[in-house]
């Protein structure tokens, strides 16, 4: 663990530097482009002295003003322009450097203590020596730092004389008992102290890191308790945290100690419950954000990762024990609407950040706390106060959490439970059960949130929670027609018949094409659940032909199809959906009277004529064209089936029926052929 601690330290380390290195060469380049745009060259201005001699391919006449050229572009004929692809300087100058001072803390640190005990030194002596070495190396940086050309090797060196000093006192402590924890402790602090002091002063970030790494790595290496430990990386969080209120561009460190924190107590949590240290870390947090004014993607990173690492650490010192979590969780939450308030009137728009942290936290306070249904209405009831707020106050950012909260209800009709059993799908009595009641909290907040985004003119809102609210009001409908001992495939059709037609009432209010959309598949789904479900109905115990459920459900299908459209298709698929109802009726009665198989012949002469009189009469062409295909249908059936498999009698009836039928249709058009035309 404390090796890839150690990794991961490093590689900050050169992330950071590389970084600081292109922007100290852009500012550098910045300000001598600002220089160089006043000179004026002249080949027979003599060089003085303390100028370096110039070579004649730099030397020009300026005959034109000077055009200012981009930052980029502009060449410095008495500088050594920087090479990108210069790979010893990048390794020799800049890694390798880096690669030596984390060797020698951790060289440092073997010394100590894997060398030291085949050496006859005191433990006194051993740890003077690490002082001597950490503090040689801390004053021989502060010498070699006056020098320009040495400034970037002295503050990696400085960094690397303060992380053995770090090192130093730690060992003193775990290893040699010289110092007690106290005294430990207090010279971290001053040690840590005077690496933000210095790094302040020097304007520089390497020594920083260093110093940072070392402070981080020591605890590690030294087995200190974890107790001394975390106390120590909660104080260098809250040191970095003064520093910083000071030195707001350097507000990113914030972040990557909370996240090395984070990472250090990891082995820990695990241990009996010390649910103080994350609460202290966290509430420094806390107090450094009230305590500044500023807003940016640096500031909400770290609040964001400040909520994380708490509700992480809650979770895991809590996890067999939920009812400390939720607890835990409703008090920081309400720690953060205070947070809210206060940077709300600091005008500070990270309260935005508190009030949806208040808002995650009351959610799974109530997730820990309190069963199904009482969650589903504490839910409902946020959500409508959310609506209100977003309405009448014009607090537009609250629409994801009132989505959330108002989601969370409507999920959790679905998955709550009473005495064992989901309500959506339990045979309760109808109407006065529990699912009723489960159902009522987020159709209320639905609908009442609603008229509250109508009255703000929020019409996409509107329509969204319109289909949201008659929606969950079928889907309870759903759940009621389990009580009922019949086929739930046929109810289930004949209710979706239904929602689709009513989609398509709301289409044509309100012209919102997520009510058109939902009415055609809705009305698909629902047509192949009837066709799936009523292929054996005539089978079923109690079946009787025409007062039966399957007629309704059909003659409900006929009407939705009706409804949906005015296209043709519709049309003939209505003609061809009644054609399936009789085709399924005379099926049932033959098979309850197997003396009437000629019943289903009749039948569709009797359809086909029905169907082409009435477009006759109503001068429909689609009825018309029905009733023809239906006629031919029907003219094949009695002379392919009939003929062979009906007694005399029966084809009789057939031949008799279909002859009246044929002659009166034919009339019929004969005398209506001009209003047809």
């Amino acid at each position: 663990m404390s090796l890839v601690l150690a990794l991961i330290c490093f590689i900050w380390l050169l992330v950071i530097q590389q970084r600081l290195d292109k922007i100290s060469v852009k500012l550098d380049l910045l300000s001598k482009s600002g220089n160089e745009t006043q000179i004026k060259v002249d080949p027979k201005v003599e060089i003085t002295q303390e100028e370096p001699p110039v070579e004649e391919k730099y030397v020009e006449t300026v005959t034109e003003p000077l055009k200012t050229e981009p930052v980029s572009s502009v060449k410095y004929p008495f500088e050594k322009q920087p090479q990108k692809s210069d790979l010893q300087g990048v390794f020799l100058g800049n890694i390798f450097n880096k690669i030596g001072a984390l060797a020698i803390i951790i060289a440092m640190i073997i010394l100590i203590k894997l060398v030291s005990p085949f050496i006859v030194i005191t433990p006194l002596m051993k740890v003077i020596f690490g002082f001597a070495v950490g503090g040689g190396m801390a004053l021989g940086a502060l010498y070699m730092h006056r020098k320009d050309e040495l400034k970037g090797y002295s503050e990696v060196l400085l960094g690397t004389g303060f992380a053995t000093l770090f090192i130093t006192t730690f060992c003193a402590y775990s290893m040699f008992h010289i110092f007690n924890s106290v005294a430990a402790i207090t010279l971290g602090a001053i040690l840590l102290f005077a690496t933000f002091v210095i790094a302040q002063q020097m304007k520089t970030v390497s020594m920083l890191v260093i110093g940072l790494i070392g402070g981080y790595l020591t605890p590690c290496f030294s087995g200190v308790k974890y107790e001394v430990a975390l106390g120590y990386l909660i104080f260098l969080n809250l040191v970095s945290l003064i520093f910083t209120l000071r030195n707001e561009r350097f507000n990113w460190l914030n972040c990557v100690n909370l996240l090395i924190t984070m990472f250090a107590f990891c082995p820990y949590v695990v241990e009996p419950a010390k649910p103080l240290f994350p609460l202290t870390l966290w509430g420094i947090y806390i107090i450094y954000d009230l305590l500044r004014n500023k807003n940016n993607k640096v500031d909400t990173a770290l609040t964001f990762i400040n909520y994380v690492v708490l509700t992480l650490f809650s979770v895991i010192l809590f996890r067999s024990i939920h009812n400390y979590i939720g607890y835990l969780l409703l008090g920081t939450g309400l720690v953060y609407s205070v947070s809210a308030c206060y940077s709300y009137k600091l005008q500070n728009t990270l309260y935005k950040n508190y009030v949806y942290f208040m808002l995650l936290n009351l959610w799974l306070g109530v997730y820990f706390l309190l069963p199904d249904v009482l969650s589903v209405f504490v839910w409902s009831l946020a959500a409508v106060i959310l609506a209100g707020a977003i309405n009448s106050k014009g607090l537009k950012f609250l629409n994801p959490a009132f989505v959330w909260y108002l989601g969370t209800a409507v999920a959790g009709t679905f998955l709550a439970k009473y005495d064992g059993q989901f309500c959506l799908f339990a045979k309760y009595m109808p109407l006065v059960n529990m699912r009723t009641l489960v159902f009522s909290f987020p159709i209320l907040a639905t609908f009442i949130s609603a008229m509250m985004f109508e009255e703000a003119k929020d019409e996409k809102s509107f329509n969204l929670l319109l289909f949201n609210g008659v929606s969950l009001i079928y889907l309870y409908l759903v759940g009621e027609l389990n009580f009922l001992n019949l086929n739930k495939g046929i109810l289930y059709s004949m209710l979706g018949f239904i929602y689709a037609v009513n989609c398509r009432l709301l289409y044509k209010s309100n012209n919102c094409m997520l009510f058109n959309v939902v009415s055609w598949v809705i009305y698909g789904f629902s047509l192949l659940i009837l066709l799936i479900s009523g292929i054996d109905y005539h089978t079923q115990t109690g079946y009787v032909p025409v007062l039966n459920l399957k007629v309704a459900a059909y003659v409900l299908s006929i009407y939705a199809t009706l409804t949906l459209g005015k296209h043709d298709l519709l049309k003939y698929l209505a003609v061809f959906l009644g054609f399936l109802l009789v085709q399924a009726e005379s099926v049932g009665a033959a098979y309850l009277h197997s003396n009437m198989s000629y019943i289903i012949s009749l039948s569709w002469v009797l359809y086909s004529g029905a169907v082409t009189v009435c477009g006759i009469l109503s001068e429909r062409r689609y009825l018309i064209n029905s009733g023809i295909a239906i006629i031919i249908l029907t003219i094949f059936r009695i002379f392919i089936f009939d003929l062979a498999k009906v007694d005399a009698l029966y084809k009789l009836i057939a031949f008799l029926a279909l002859g009246i039928i044929l002659m009166y249709v034919s009339y019929l058009y004969t005398t209506h052929q001009k209003k047809l035309k």
